[in-house]
């Protein structure tokens, strides 16, 4: 086996193991090898079309991928992504190398198995014969061929109908770019900065909308654009959050869930400081050292967000733990993670976390809810339960991101209609 496919298989085995991607990705190292991008387009393809490689896979072995011991289902969808998406791989090597991958801890069968399987795939038409006809099984379709759980795609074709929610699944389904937003320059400073360093970048006009980030060119290394620009690295949808936020001018701002802190950064260039809490140590960790790097009048506290570390705060961000349905295609591990009990299980703590942020907001204070979800529950039902449970507050929507707000003056961002991460935040003021 080739040292790639050797780390690919590792971080695969860690993901089935329960561990999240991004965090299998970084324990490995990855991101230190020389085949980083090779790498990272194997792991994260086989992860993000798992639904679709596994339909092949259960037609090509007559039975699902799921019913398979561990290190022979990763052989076998590492085996199939090469054959069918990744041109560059001949049929014959990401066969030969998926054998020796199996040989490595299985039987002399279970590499036989993978070698009859693989030849099947490598043989089978490459286009969408193979899966149900979205005429005739729109859902079918979306969960096979279009790679995400059914009870998912159900919901989506309900809330959004038939072509959005297949617009939606299409998004997910790309890699996304990857964006820069500097803190403490003007953007076109960064631009030449970067181009000096051999990463060139489209200046997009400051008016535009989205000339306020800067989209990096594929394969460059996230860290090396850090060293470059002072600045986070984040998608344009949670810049969007940070500008509808829009705190009152040099107020401190208590960010209650803030890890990994990108936005309480982005937050404390425009604030008084922000007071960044979150449960995690670790988490904090991360906060604390983008606030070192870049100076950041941020403070990290470790505390429970249900019980804010503070009396009283003039603005609070609850930027809250979600399903994360709205970041599927960067995290394309959460389509398989998150379950549908998910959903009442973290718009129940979502409750708890805005009832205590809502203790410590002054009269005349703000309270902003952010989520990174596309789903209701989460998003304006929770708010339909907050208004209900504290008359106080309005609805305020401030002058930032106003192509992104709805008819509430909430924001919300849809990966099919922006080319962003879904968004959903609510910009709340207390009246009373």
């Amino acid at each position: 086996m080739t040292p790639g496919r050797i780390l690919a298989a590792a971080i695969l085995a860690e993901v089935e193991s329960g561990r999240r991607l991004d965090v299998a990705w970084e324990a490995a190292g990855a991101s230190a090898s020389p085949e980083r991008g090779w790498i990272r387009t194997l792991v994260y393809g086989t992860v993000r079309l798992q639904g679709r490689i596994d339909h092949v896979l259960s037609t090509c072995a007559g039975r699902p991928p799921a019913e398979l011991d561990s290190p022979v289902r990763i052989a076998l969808r590492m085996g199939a992504f090469q054959i069918l998406e990744m041109g560059g791989v001949p049929d014959y090597a990401a066969v030969s190398e998926s054998v020796d991958q199996v040989k490595r801890t299985r039987s002399r069968a279970a590499a036989g198995l993978v070698n009859a399987v693989l030849r099947k795939v490598a043989a089978s038409p490459r286009n969408k014969s193979l899966f149900p006809a979205p005429e005739t099984d729109l859902e079918g379709h979306l969960a096979t061929w279009g790679s995400h759980p059914r009870w998912l795609v159900r919901r989506w074709i309900r809330a959004y109908g038939p072509e959005a929610a297949g617009a939606l699944v299409a998004a997910n389904n790309r890699e996304p770019d990857i964006y820069i937003a500097p803190v403490g320059v003007k953007r076109r400073d960064a631009v030449r900065a970067l181009a000096a360093s051999g990463i060139r970048v489209a200046d997009l006009p400051d008016g535009d909308h989205r000339g306020r980030w800067i989209r990096l060119p594929p394969r460059t290394d996230p860290a090396r654009a850090l060293e470059l620009v002072p600045g986070v690295i984040q998608d344009p949808a949670a810049s969007l959050v940070v500008d509808y936020a829009a705190p009152d001018p040099g107020v401190v701002v208590a960010d209650l869930c803030a890890a990994p802190g990108g936005k309480a950064l982005a937050l404390s260039e425009a604030a008084g400081g922000v007071v960044a809490a979150d449960l995690s140590p670790l988490r904090l960790a991360r906060v604390a050292q983008g606030a070192a790097r870049l100076g950041a009048r941020v403070w990290p506290v470790a505390a429970d967000a249900r019980f804010p570390p503070l009396r009283e705060a003039a603005a609070v961000l609850v930027d809250a733990p979600c399903s994360g349905t709205g970041t599927l295609r960067r995290r394309p591990d959460g389509r398989w993670r998150v379950t549908a009990a998910d959903i009442g299980r973290l718009a129940a703590a979502q409750r708890e976390i805005l009832d205590g942020a809502a203790s410590v907001v002054p009269r005349g204070g703000l309270l902003v809810y952010a989520t990174c979800t596309l789903e209701p529950e989460e998003n304006w039902c929770q708010m339909e339960s907050f208004l209900t449970r504290h008359p106080g507050f309005r609805v305020e929507p401030g002058s930032g991101a106003a192509a992104f707000l709805d008819r509430r003056g909430c924001l919300r961002v849809l990966p099919h209609e922006s080319g962003f991460d879904g968004a959903f935040a609510a910009r709340l003021r207390r009246v009373d």
